[in-house]
């Protein structure tokens, strides 16, 4: 009797689907240092505006004032460059109170230099800008508050000292609310798109494993095809006439269990190429060898006269990046063609370009149009039979899948399929080597 199975293989399940990188994020220690950043860049402009002010200008500017203030933002942004080397937790609050602090600061420089008729006072505009790009849409709320009192302020001083330039206040409340309210429909605008892009991935990670499992049972479909059509025509014949009787029975009884161990050999391999069916199952191998091997493996299955392969001398030490999959594409392609003109199948293998390029051709009657127009389109094919026309589309993405293309054509002779693969880079001692 056959040995059952073992239960762990007795279900064929889909991997789960490889984790897809997620969309990269800025870090907190990022947008720590991208403050400081802008601290430093607003603390250098402030000094070369000042010495422009009082050197070229001539202005009469409270400097003593100005320069506390200046010292001030240095101390403190030096202080938050420490402190962002330690640590890299950079929680929403904490980003709110430097941008109100550097507010504040500004509006203090601003005070001394003109108030609200400086032209500088516009910049008060920017920390809410940073706040809505950075934080929490509700954590900006305050920096966008606390930007249009500032203004205010600015504005109740201009009123004491001369005509009062109460538009400004509107002005400025229109502006930094439009620039908030765009920056804010950009950013999850953005959140929308990244989160759309991320869907698509993890879409196509589980398509890929569709494709895969398809392909992997598509092959055993096809090696299954001959074990259980000598079984069917073995007990069609027993249910017709009878089984034999006496010493001829043993003989009859050894090819069914041999047909059957194959069928088992044949859904063993098939689960376990499943479970490795995962593109970290690649593995770096010699390309004329696992050619020669995939058509020796493919004829031998089959009972065919093995594919004859001509390849070329510029092979020697190339190779390629292969796994479950693409064998399992090679061997659709092979039994497509030899349904359709058996026993004419032949083979080249050649380099082009820093890429394997293999054809394989047979001299039947050739892809049909709608097949050419569409090459690996699914549930296309020149049968009519419904249910066909998945083999040429699960091949087409298998091979995809390790970065190579696939292309039909019609000869003089009948049918071609060039399989491009990429080839990988020769060691150093592997090219001493063949030199």
């Amino acid at each position: 009797m056959l040995a059952p199975i073992e239960q762990t293989e007795t279900r064929m399940r889909a991997p789960p689907p490889e984790p897809t990188p997620p969309i990269r994020a800025p870090k907190q220690g990022e947008t720590a240092w991208l403050l400081v950043q802008i601290r430093w860049v607003g603390i250098a402009s402030l000094v070369a505006t000042l010495a422009y002010s009082v050197k070229v200008l001539q202005l009469d500017l409270p400097l003593e004032p100005l320069a506390g203030v200046t010292v001030l933002l240095v101390f403190y942004n030096l202080l938050t460059a420490v402190s962002v080397t330690r640590s890299t937790i950079l929680p929403d609050w904490v980003i709110v109170a430097q941008l109100a602090l550097d507010t504040v600061a500004l509006t203090l420089l601003l005070a001394l230099t003109g108030g609200a008729q400086s032209p500088f006072s516009m910049l008060l505009v920017v920390p809410p800008l940073l706040a809505v790009s950075l934080c929490a849409p509700l954590s900006a709320v305050p920096i966008y508050l606390l930007s249009n009192a500032a203004m205010s302020f600015l504005v109740a001083l201009a009123v004491g000292a001369g005509p009062a330039p109460t538009g400004l206040i509107l002005a400025f409340v229109l502006t930094s609310t439009l620039m908030v309210w765009f920056v804010l429909r950009l950013r999850l605008s953005m959140a929308a798109r990244e989160a759309a892009i991320e869907e698509l991935r993890r879409a196509k990670a589980e398509a890929d494993q569709l494709v895969g499992l398809g392909l992997l049972a598509s092959g055993m479909a096809h090696e299954l095809g001959t074990p259980l059509t000598t079984l069917a025509v073995t007990l069609d014949d027993w249910a017709d006439i009878g089984p034999p009787e006496g010493e001829a029975l043993a003989p009859e009884l050894d090819r069914m269990i041999t047909q059957l161990h194959r069928c088992r050999a044949i859904v063993s391999r098939t689960l376990q190429a499943a479970g490795r069916e995962r593109l970290e199952a690649a593995a770096d191998v010699p390309a004329e060898a696992e050619i020669r091997r995939i058509l020796a493996t493919w004829s031998g299955s089959r009972g065919r006269a093995r594919v004859p392969l001509v390849a070329a001398s510029s092979l020697r030490g190339a190779r390629i990046l292969t796994a479950p999959i693409f064998e399992a594409a090679l061997v659709n392609l092979l039994d497509n063609a030899e349904s359709l003109a058996p026993g004419t199948l032949s083979a080249t293998l050649a380099c082009e370009g820093g890429r394997l390029e293999l054809v394989l051709s047979d001299r039947g009657p050739g892809f049909p149009e709608t097949v050419l127009a569409h090459p690996g389109a699914p549930f296309l094919s020149g049968s009519g039979q419904p249910g066909r026309g998945l083999g040429l589309f699960l091949a087409r993405n298998a091979i995809d899948r390790l970065g190579g293309r696939m292309e039909l054509r019609n000869t003089s002779r009948g049918a071609a399929v060039r399989v491009s693969l990429p080839l990988l880079a020769r060691s150093s001692s592997e090219e001493t080597r063949h030199e």
